[in-house]
């Protein structure tokens, strides 16, 4: 004949303990529904709130106005032709045209706050 089953043996961790095992594991749906059920059960004891806002499904929208994703083969390809002589330099970069360089990051930036390119530049230090 087979075995008997055995009885579930009852969990000893700590809902805190589990849900941080499972985000570490990058099971974050699984961390999800465990705190879900620690917080309908309420008799746990343990503060969650962190956990909540951590595991907290973002509810931001994005901005139609702004490109997040654009091929960027135009920019390296300067970098890799024509950045020689900003060597030590900060450079900005639209496509293949330089928009700033100079040695100071914040220049660079003032220079792009002035004069606001229709998308958002490159920026890389020449080293």
């Amino acid at each position: 004949m087979g075995q008997p089953l055995r009885k579930a043996e009852p969990e000893t961790r700590s809902y805190r303990e589990r849900i941080r095992e499972l985000v570490e594991a990058d099971r974050v749906e699984g961390a999800r529904r465990l705190l879900a059920e620690a917080l309908e059960r309420g008799d746990h004891g343990e503060d969650l709130s962190r956990w909540e806002r951590v595991l907290a499904k973002t509810k931001g929208r994005r901005n139609p106005e702004v490109a997040l994703d654009f091929d960027r083969t135009p920019e390296i390809t300067w970098i890799r032709e024509k950045s020689d002589p900003y060597k030590g330099q900060w450079v900005a970069l639209l496509g293949d045209q330089l928009l700033a360089h100079s040695a100071s990051l914040d220049e660079v930036m003032a220079v792009l706050e002035a004069n606001k390119p229709p998308r958002r530049p490159m920026v890389h230090y020449i080293d």
